[in-house]
């Protein structure tokens, strides 16, 4: 993690331990993965595997370790899901949005300023016993296909700071890393400090939260 890092997810663990949970502390890094541009070729799968746009009726969606009702909520915002499988078991997901995302650990709106060529992706999930193989790649790669299609080169996300192994799956992906946000909560309000503007926010739960701007880089 680094000693900024390491510091801060131990002072993480600190404030929610001897606050039982009424003081989070959580730090993000905003990245912009370029998809394939004008490369649109088809992916490739092995014969045993396949990636599509789940439905939202779908019964493989009882497999997803999310709870119907925010499942429900993301297909009615018109997120779109990219779904693995291997021999028709579930093997992950990546989910996709476009024009904003409403974050839904913190209080906080991403906004894609240029959301024409730009989207943002989230909730990346493998399922354990497919974390080895080459099912993330897989998901990247259809999802890139799918986005350079539509004319869109850069893919936003958000990852926690905590996560170095997410943070280095992207960097091989050729994803550049922007600012950071980190967001302290004690009970209803929330302290935020980007690396970007507003840089510092205040905030009670029936205030409008921060709006972070994304812009694709030059």
């Amino acid at each position: 993690m680094g000693k900024l890092e390491g510091s801060l997810y131990l002072v993480a663990r600190a404030l929610d331990a001897l606050s039982k949970g009424k003081i989070r502390l959580v730090r993000y890094y905003l990245v912009a993965q370029p998809t394939s541009g004008t490369q649109v070729a088809s992916p490739t799968h092995p014969p045993s595997s396949d990636v599509d746009f789940c439905p939202p009726d779908d019964p493989s969606l009882s497999d997803f370790p999310r709870t119907a009702s925010v499942i429900t909520q993301r297909f009615q915002r018109g997120h779109a899901c990219l779904r693995a499988r291997s021999k028709g078991t579930f093997a992950g997901y990546l989910w996709l949005a476009r024009s904003h995302y409403d974050e839904d650990e913190v209080r906080c709106c991403y906004v894609l300023d240029e959301s024409d060529r730009s989207a943002w992706d989230y909730d990346v999930y493998v399922a354990p016993e497919y974390r080895i193989g080459r099912t993330f790649a897989r998901l990247w790669q259809t999802a890139n296909h799918h986005l350079a299609a539509e004319g869109v080169q850069w893919c936003f996300s958000r990852i926690s700071a905590f996560n170095p192994d997410s943070l280095n799956a992207h960097s091989r992906l050729g994803a550049k890393r922007l600012f950071s946000a980190t967001f302290i909560n004690i009970g209803p309000i929330q302290v935020t400090i980007a690396g970007h503007k507003p840089y510092l926010h205040l905030s009670f739960s029936n205030a409008s939260p921060p709006l972070l701007r994304l812009r694709p880089p030059e």
